[in-house]
């Protein structure tokens, strides 16, 4: 921090301290949060029955602290604290330590370059209302297969967590419902070998029975069988996360799965000789914390995961990869990205080309990145209301799929799905928004590439690790 910065800071600190410390029962000085958050022009929100108040600073920076911890979050990072924080006479003080850290972080990324672009899309369709009986947290993570035959006749499907999987049609019509359990994540590949035919697969994990959930499906119909010799059960507590991964390097099938305490377990799925399949545990590690999001890149072999109030990382996605991660893709800071990091999504392009998108639960929007390289940033975007139907909000999972889908989505759809489902002022069940790739192609100052999607089932091997 320069010296005039500093300056600054300890002018700010010295007329914000407020004579708290006798009131805390120590010797700490203490300043009241709300006044030196309002002083910097930053925002505040207190939640009652957490007892915490989550803020944004100007730049776009988030933290969030609670009553009578010494742990806090700023800038996506989790620090602890010589003094717990305090609620006196009604108003939150805390530690002048931590304001040194608040006023530091304040003063980056002012400099007009650093904003954070911000492009918004109108939804343009979406499904039918997903059944919940109590109206509860229900609609969680879509996937969409691809009809070799009539890209027009491709499916949704997705889960019910409050109990089942869903499968629609291209218009948001619901086709099948299946009550097979609490399921949460959900993911779809190509031409698996079974039974001496090549079968595409549904796979989800399935909360109530701790498993592993996989299906054939019958694209004419969006009919799901199961297809599980036994049943694929987690050593984990409690299945959460999951994604698909086809090897291109080895020609095997992977199930990856992610639990609420940051587990994370992989299973090679294989034809037990019956027509049936088996799950194998090949590979096993855990993440600091909390993870659900998570996508499989089969063409580079890598694994995105995205630890929810932390960051994205971006492991290798063989089991002999190892448990480290390759590297970090973005952080939960506020900016970009802003806890939870929810759903995770691959645009494949053409010629090894395209995009990882990330839904930015806290922010109500999605953030962009190369898909190859480094996974440089791109930009954000939001859902707007369309013509007749709403658009999202702290959206769970999200998946996109760049080939021509037919006349509504010439070159590929970008589905979501949506926390608050408004109709008319009246809130419904929840459900998935869909919007155009061309849409969001077109928003960035530079332009995404759009018709040039790859078919998800023409990869090709682009691992040389």
């Amino acid at each position: 921090m320069s010296k005039v910065k500093v300056l600054l800071a300890s002018t700010l600190l010295a007329g914000m301290l407020v004579p708290a410390a006798s009131a805390a029962s120590n010797s700490t000085d203490y300043v009241g949060l709300r006044q030196s958050l309002e002083n910097i022009g930053a925002s505040i929100h207190w939640d009652s029955k957490d007892m915490a108040a989550s803020f944004k600073l100007s730049n776009g920076i988030t933290g969030l602290v609670t009553i009578d911890k010494s742990n806090y979050r700023l800038a996506g990072q989790e620090v602890q604290l010589a003094q717990p924080i305090k609620l006196v006479n009604g108003k939150t003080v805390i530690p002048a330590s931590l304001l040194q850290s608040i006023l530091a972080e304040n003063s980056k990324y002012r400099d007009p370059k650093d904003a954070i672009p911000t492009f918004t899309v109108k939804a343009q369709g979406e499904t039918e209302a997903v059944d919940s009986k109590s109206g509860e947290d229900a609609a969680d993570d879509p996937a969409i297969w691809l009809d070799p035959q009539n890209p027009a006749g491709s499916k949704l499907v997705a889960t019910n967590k409050a109990g089942g999987i869903l499968v629609y049609d291209m218009n948001g019509k619901q086709l099948q419902s299946y009550p097979v359990g609490k399921m949460n994540n959900i993911d779809l590949r190509y031409d698996f070998p079974l039974g001496g035919q090549k079968v595409d697969i549904v796979a989800a994990t399935n909360r109530t029975t701790n498993t592993i959930d996989v299906f054939t499906i019958t694209g004419a119909t969006g009919e799901l069988k199961n297809a599980v010799a036994e049943p694929i059960k987690s050593k984990m507590s409690e299945v959460y996360g999951f994604s698909l991964y086809h090897s291109l390097k080895t020609g095997k099938f992977y199930a990856l799965v992610l639990g609420k305490k940051g587990e994370f377990e992989q299973y090679e799925l294989t034809d037990n000789g019956s027509g049936k399949i088996a799950g194998k545990l090949v590979r096993e590690f855990k993440l600091g914390s909390q993870s659900e999001g998570m996508v499989a890149d089969d063409e580079y072999g890598n694994i995105y995961i995205s630890e929810e109030d932390v960051a994205i990382w971006k492991y290798a996605a063989e089991p002999d990869g190892g448990n480290q991660p390759i590297s970090k893709v973005d952080i939960a800071d506020g900016r970009r990205l802003q806890d939870d990091i929810e759903g995770l999504t691959l645009y494949y392009g053409k010629d090894g080309s395209g995009y990882l998108l990330a839904s930015s639960q806290g922010s109500n929007s999605y953030a962009i990145y190369n898909r190859a390289g480094d996974n440089a940033y791109i930009s954000n975007f939001t859902i707007g209301d369309g013509d007749q139907i709403d658009g999202t909000s702290e959206t769970d999972g999200i998946d996109v799929l760049g080939v021509n889908l037919g006349d509504k989505y010439p070159n590929g759809v970008f589905v979501s799905q949506d926390d608050a489902n408004m109709q008319d002022g009246k809130k419904l069940n929840q459900n998935f928004k869909m919007v155009s790739w061309d849409q969001i192609a077109n928003g960035p100052a530079s332009k995404l590439d759009s018709g040039n999607g790859a078919n998800p089932r023409q990869l090709v091997n682009r691992n040389t690790k």
